[in-house]
């Protein structure tokens, strides 16, 4: 038998669940004064912030990275490489001469 966490369930999956003959309405009210806790989303609505949230990180780690790349390439090493192709073509300019 596999046991449900009632907590994750919306009010309509844990009346279905309950197998009540009252109304959904009286059935609510019912556990409202009985003190019970009934969410007002249910199992997908707590996967999908947790989605949100992943993708939201995911950005927020590929707009930081970007900060630190041209074109995927590290910009320390772009600023070396370029400064080596410069002074390379400077020497040969005035070595020629």
């Amino acid at each position: 038998m596999r046991v449900i966490n009632k907590s994750l369930l919306s009010a309509n999956q844990q009346y279905k669940l309950s197998g009540s003959t009252l109304s959904f309405k009286d059935w609510l009210n019912r556990e409202k004064e009985k003190g019970e806790v009934i969410p007002k989303s249910g199992v997908t609505d707590v996967i999908q912030d947790a989605i949100e949230t992943d993708m939201l990180s995911k950005q927020e780690k590929q707009e930081s990275n970007k900060s630190k790349t041209i074109l995927g390439l590290s910009k320390p090493i772009l600023i070396i490489s370029g400064l080596m192709i410069v002074g390379a073509i400077a020497y040969k300019y005035y070595y020629k001469k």
